[in-house]
């Protein structure tokens, strides 16, 4: 009995544990205080444009200083898009150009046209907690 209980012993202690931390997303440039905010949490490139985000969150928009809580991100490079989803019918809406009419952001802020790619809006977490800012357009 000693010995199964020191073997799992061992084995519990060197088996790596994942770290993981919270990630805290604030959302700036939220001028209508209204509907709710989409987002999606994806891991890589692949992920991203698959639209298989790992971790995703519903949030009603009712104040300026709305804030999101990404809980146990696993450590790793992520990626975030949002969008606020002023008429609740659940997609982003665009013009006919394919430009979205609804507000929209990505983790990193990237100054681009058209779709991001992962490498413009990734970013780490690593064990400590992570505090970003998404400007809404």
């Amino acid at each position: 009995m000693k010995t199964h209980l020191s073997a799992l012993t061992l084995l519990t202690l060197t088996t790596p544990v994942a770290i993981a931390a919270d990630v805290t997303v604030n959302f700036a440039g939220l001028n209508q205080l209204s509907g709710e905010l989409y987002i999606a949490v994806y891991p890589s490139e692949e992920t991203m444009q698959s639209h298989r985000a790992i971790q995703s969150q519903i949030v009603s928009v009712h104040k300026k200083g709305q804030k999101a809580v990404l809980a146990d991100l696993p450590s790793g490079h992520y990626g975030i898009m949002v969008f606020q989803d002023l008429d609740k019918n659940r997609d982003l809406n665009t013009n006919l150009l394919g430009i979205p009419t609804e507000p929209y952001g990505f983790s990193a802020n990237p100054n681009i046209m058209g779709p991001p790619v992962f490498a413009d809006i990734q970013f780490e977490v690593s064990s400590a907690p992570v505090q970003l800012t998404i400007n809404m357009e």
